[in-house]
């Protein structure tokens, strides 16, 4: 469930964003305009992808919270071995990412370069053309991606949004 603060009273944020809540297959409620802060779980934002064992999941959470200045999503290695983010480069958005182990541990490969990290590090790439994917090395491997392009106003990625897709 997501709640929402706006003025003195909370209300829920749907798992579809603004509008409607949805629980089980009913749709009611009401959606949040003004909010000034939402408080949530990661574990409450739909997932995407990880149909395979061998797959990651998604967590759209700039989108699920409507987080426009920047960009933010979470990656989920379910099984050892799983890629929690897949091989890119930022070279198109011109993006700095960071990347925070939430549980577990990965493999990051930066360019030539392979790094552990294990809950509670922090992996910062400031160039955006250096390659880079991750591997869950413990299941439910959790990693918090953050990125945008420095001194430039945020756009989205094309792919960011699954609830406009």
């Amino acid at each position: 469930m997501f709640y929402a603060r706006a003025s003195t009273t909370f209300s829920p944020v749907p798992p579809g964003g603004a509008g409607h809540l949805k629980e089980s297959d009913s749709t009611e409620g009401e959606g949040i305009l003004d909010s000034k802060y939402i408080v949530t779980d990661i574990d409450a934002v739909e997932s995407f992808g990880g149909e395979k064992p061998e797959d990651g999941t998604w967590k759209p959470l700039r989108a699920k919270l409507g987080i426009e200045a920047f960009g933010v999503n979470a990656f989920i290695g379910r099984e050892t071995g799983s890629r929690v983010i897949e091989e890119h480069t930022e070279e198109g958005s011109a993006h700095q990412e960071l990347y925070v182990v939430l549980a577990g541990s990965a493999r990051f490969e930066l360019a030539d370069e392979k790094i552990e990290a294990k809950t509670g590090s922090l992996v910062f790439i400031a160039d955006p053309t250096v390659k880079r994917t991750a591997f869950a090395l413990e299941p439910n491997t959790t990693v918090l991606a953050v990125g945008a392009a420095a001194g430039s106003v945020f756009t989205p990625s094309s792919w960011d949004n699954p609830y406009t897709s």
